[in-house]
C-alpha cells in the first residue's frame, strides 16, 4: 500500500525526522511504499526569509499555536505545491506525526488533502495523539479517520495490513491501538500491542533525506538523531510523556553502536548524534557497553541526550561517556527546593544533584538543567531556594532550559488525578489553573525573575531564558480573559495586537471584550482591524 508520512512544520529543523525515517523504513520491511515529506523543512527553505526567524529563534516556540500566524505561514511557504507533491504520490494513507506547535498546520494540511482525495485514509499518530493529549480532539476532525494513540509500530501494521486487503471508507475497519469513527461516532478500537525488545526494530534508513543532508538543508548539517529508549524508569507525578510508553525499554549498547555505525558510513559528513529519548541513561549496563564499544573500535563522534538525575552514576562513567564522545547532556532537575522536588516524587536530592553536576564538569562534558516555575505546591520560600540553587550551580552548569510554559496541568498525570493533594482550587485548564500557593501571573512573573537572574549569572540566553518572551502579553490577555476580567485581558491583548504579533484571534477577542463591556468604539475599531487581516 503507498503510504505518505508527514511531518508539518513545529518549529525547530536541527536535522531529518527520525520519526519519518524509521516509519518508513519499518513499514517498507513490511512490503508497503512510503514517501518521506519533512514539510518541517522544505517550508523553511520555500519561505521567504523574513518568516525563517520562526524556525531559527527558538523563542518564536507558541507562536506556532496561532491560527493567523498559520495562515501565514501556509501562504509564504507555497503549502499548496507541497500538497501537490504529496497527492502526486498516488498515497492512499496519510499519517502525520504531531507535536504541540504542529496541530494547527496538520490540521489545514489534512483537511486540503481530504478535500481533494476524499477516499483517502488520514492517520494522526506521536505524542500529540495521545489520550492524555489530543487523541479524542484528533478523532472528532471529519477530516481524520484513526487516531493512534500510543506505540504506533504494531498498530499500523495491522491496520495497513486490514486497509491492503480493501476497504470502504464510509465503513473503515476497527483495529486495536485505534479511535476511529464508525457511523459517525468516536469508537475506541482497545490498546495495541507494543514493541518489548527494541533491538528487533529495523535501522533507520535516512535516505529518503539524503540530498537535504548532503547539501546541508538542515540547521545542525552533521546530525542525526537516534531513540535509544521509550519511557521512563522513574514516575514524576507531573510527567505526560512517559504515559505515552507503556514501561521502560532500552536499546542495547551493541544495537545503538551498529545504529551509529552504519549512519557514518552511508553519511560521512555526519558525526553527532542525539538520542531522542526521555532519558539515556535508564539502563547504566547497556550505556556503558556502548561507550565501550565506541572507544574499542575507535570511532570518532559526538553525541548527547537527556538525562536524569540519579546518585549511582559515578565519576568514572561519566568520564567514559566523554571519552566515547558524550559531549553534552540535559539533566531534568526543575527546582531547588526539596520540598517541590518530593512532591514531585523526583528520586534525588538538591545534594546529590549537584554531586552529580561537579562530577559531569569534572569529566569534562557540559551540561544543562532544565528547570521549571510554579508547581502547584511551590510557594514564595520555595522559589527563593531555586533562585539560591540557579546562584550555587552556577561554577558547574553551562546552561539552563527554563519551562516555557511553568508548569502546565497535562491529562493523566498523578496532579492533575489527585488535585486536593498538591493544594489545586481550579484545575479546568491546563495552563490557567490555581493553587493556594501560585495562579498564571505569579507563575510569569516567577518565570521573568528565574531568566533575569540568570541572565545576570551570565547564563547563555536560549529557549526559555530570553529577556523577553516574545508572547507575553497575548498569553496574559488569554489568562485574563479566561479568569473574565475583562478591563485586565483588553490591555494585555492591546498591548499584544501593538507590540507582538497582529492576529485575528486578538481581534476577535477584543471584540468579545468589547461586547461585554459595552464599548461600541472598541467594537468598531478592531471589527474593522480583523477585516484588514481576513
Amino acid at each position: 500500500m503507498k503510504t505518505a508520512l508527514i511531518k508539518a512544520p513545529w518549529w525547530v529543523r536541527y536535522c531529518p525526522s527520525y520519526i519519518l525515517a524509521y516509519f518508513s523504513t519499518y513499514l517498507k520491511s513490511l512490503g508497503h511504499s512510503t514517501f518521506c515529506f519533512d514539510l518541517n523543512n522544505i517550508f523553511y527553505h520555500q519561505c521567504t526569509d523574513e518568516n525563517k526567524k520562526y524556525w531559527d529563534n527558538r523563542d518564536f516556540y507558541s507562536v506556532w499555536e496561532n491560527n493567523t500566524f498559520t495562515d501565514t505561514i501556509l501562504k509564504v511557504s507555497n503549502a499548496e505545491k507541497s500538497i501537490r507533491d504529496i497527492l502526486s504520490t498516488g498515497a492512499q494513507v496519510f499519517i502525520f506525526d504531531t507535536h504541540t506547535p504542529s496541530v494547527n498546520i496538520s490540521y489545514a494540511l489534512a483537511k486540503k488533502i481530504k478535500s481533494i482525495k476524499p477516499d483517502s485514509v488520514i492517520i494522526f499518530m506521536g505524542h500529540k495523539a495521545s489520550k492524555a493529549q489530543m487523541a479524542y480532539d484528533f478523532a472528532e476532525q471529519n477530516f481524520i479517520d484513526y487516531v493512534c494513540y500510543g506505540e504506533a509500530d504494531i498498530p499500523l501494521k495491522n491496520l495497513l495490513q486490514k486497509l491492503d486487503e480493501g476497504f470502504n471508507i464510509k465503513d473503515l475497519p476497527i483495529c486495536k491501538g485505534f479511535l476511529v469513527k464508525l457511523k459517525g461516532k468516536v469508537t475506541d478500537c482497545g490498546s495495541g500491542d507494543f514493541v518489548k525488545d527494541l533491538d528487533s526494530l529495523p535501522i533507520p534508513d535516512y535516505s529518503d533525506f539524503r540530498e537535504d543532508i548532503l547539501n546541508n538543508k538542515y540547521s545542525q548539517p552533521n546530525r542525526l538523531d537516534l531513540l535509544d529508549s521509550r519511557g521512563c524508569i522513574n514516575a514524576c507525578h507531573f510527567c505526560y510523556e512517559r504515559l505515552f510508553w507503556p514501561g521502560y525499554r532500552a536499546m542495547s549498547g551493541d544495537k545503538l553502536f551498529e545504529q551509529i555505525v552504519r549512519h557514518m558510513r552511508d553519511f560521512p559528513q555526519i558525526n553527532y548524534f542525539y538520542f531522542n529519548g526521555l532519558l539515556l541513561n535508564g539502563n547504566l549496563k547497556n550505556l556503558e557497553t556502548f561507550c565501550d564499544l565506541i572507544i574499542k573500535n575507535g570511532v570518532k563522534v559526538s553525541w548527547a541526550g537527556q538525562a536524569v538525575v540519579r546518585d549511582d552514576m559515578p565519576l568514572e562513567l561519566l568520564k567514559k561517556m566523554k571519552k566515547a564522545g558524550c559531549g553534552w547532556v540535559g539533566y531534568g532537575v526543575e527546582s531547588g527546593s526539596q520540598d517541590v522536588l518530593d512532591a514531585m516524587n523526583k528520586r534525588f536530592t538538591v545534594q546529590k544533584a549537584v554531586e552529580l553536576f561537579k562530577n559531569t564538569k569534572e569529566a569534562g562534558i557540559s551540561f544543562q538543567i532544565n528547570m521549571m516555575c510554579g508547581f502547584p505546591v511551590e510557594t514564595e520560600e520555595d522559589f527563593c531556594k531555586t533562585l539560591n540553587f540557579l546562584t550555587s550551580a552556577r561554577p558547574y552548569v553551562d546552561s539552563i532550559l527554563a519551562s516555557q510554559s511553568f508548569f502546565t496541568l497535562e491529562k493523566g498525570t498523578y496532579v492533575r488525578n489527585n488535585p486536593e493533594k498538591f493544594g489545586i482550587t481550579k484545575a479546568d485548564h491546563h495552563l490557567f489553573w490555581k493553587s493556594k500557593n501560585n495562579d498564571y501571573p505569579l507563575r510569569f512573573e516567577r518565570y521573568e525573575k528565574f531568566c533575569n537572574l540568570a541572565l545576570k549569572l551570565k547564563y547563555p540566553e536560549t529557549s526559555g531564558i530570553s529577556a523577553v518572551k516574545p508572547d507575553k502579553w497575548f498569553l496574559l490577555g488569554e489568562y485574563y480573559f479566561y479568569d473574565k476580567n475583562y478591563s485586565k485581558s483588553r490591555q494585555c491583548f492591546e498591548k499584544s495586537f501593538e507590540k507582538e504579533f497582529k492576529s485575528k484571534e486578538i481581534c476577535s477577542r477584543l471584540i468579545s471584550i468589547a461586547k461585554q463591556m459595552k464599548d461600541t468604539n472598541l467594537e468598531e475599531k478592531y471589527k474593522k482591524e480583523l477585516e484588514a487581516l481576513s
